[in-house]
């Protein structure tokens, strides 16, 4: 063996504790900056730990502070891919998933936990909503390229509970019962159907130009004792059709 083959030896047995313990806020120190501008409303906080095993605080537009924390493994590395298990606590989150990257695109699997109403209200009760209860995220998978998500599916449940709803001619206070959304993809379109039992009562689609619809159904305007728009016959249509650009 040669003299090459020893010195690549000890500059590998060298670097590579160096690059394991090398803190996390490196990367936040590199990259944050260009993180927030792509991704406006987005503040980056506190980083602790090394890069393999770190994590940090992040706040996006007017929900509660998020703690995130990740194990990152080795080996995908050696492909090109950073594979990661992803913990995000605090705030009224607890989820749980599998995150792999690469330049060409990514996933988040096995998303798992629940969100509590505190932390959807932060943004809702701007909109006129206002929750109560818990929201259970069960094996939601998705995918996406450099422009737009590929795939997305799983299942949410709300525990159901008392649900505000401010328009500009009244306030309304309605119990719902559990409700359970499922999450898909339809012509590019992210898809989210909330239903109890066998009845959609409410759909949502977030299109890749950022642009979102919600569709309330006759049935769940009834429930909430909304007013109906006058001179409407056909109730297998929707009450109410909402749209608004959010990106």
């Amino acid at each position: 063996m040669n003299k090459a083959f020893y010195l690549a030896i000890a500059i590998i047995a060298f670097t590579i504790p160096i690059v394991v313990m090398a803190p996390a806020s490196i990367v936040t120190g590199l990259f944050g900056d260009a993180v927030q501008r792509n991704i406006p409303g987005l503040k980056i906080g506190a980083t602790r730990g090394p890069i393999w095993e770190g994590s940090t605080q992040l706040k996006y537009q007017r929900f509660p502070t998020v703690t995130v924390s990740w194990e990152m493994a080795v080996l995908p590395l050696l492909s090109g891919k950073l594979s990661t298990l992803v913990e995000l606590t605090g705030g009224g989150v607890q989820l749980e998933m599998s995150a792999v990257s690469s330049t060409s695109g990514g996933s988040l699997d096995n998303i798992n936990g629940t969100i509590e109403s505190r932390f959807i209200n932060a943004v809702s009760v701007d909109y006129g909503l206002e929750l109560t209860g818990v929201l259970e995220l069960s094996g939601i998978n998705t995918s996406y390229d450099q422009r737009w998500l590929t795939s997305l599916k799983g299942i949410t449940n709300w525990s159901g509970g008392i649900v505000h709803i401010e328009t500009p001619a009244q306030f309304y206070s309605v119990k719902l019962p559990a409700l359970t959304g499922q999450l898909s993809m339809k012509d590019s379109n992210a898809m989210f159907d909330v239903a109890s039992g066998n009845a959609t009562l409410l759909t949502l689609a977030l299109k890749p130009d950022g642009w979102s619809q919600t569709s309330v159904s006759y049935m769940l305007a009834e429930m909430a004792g909304l007013p109906l728009p006058k001179g409407y016959q056909d109730t297998t249509g929707p009450a109410f059709l909402l749209e608004e650009k959010l990106f």
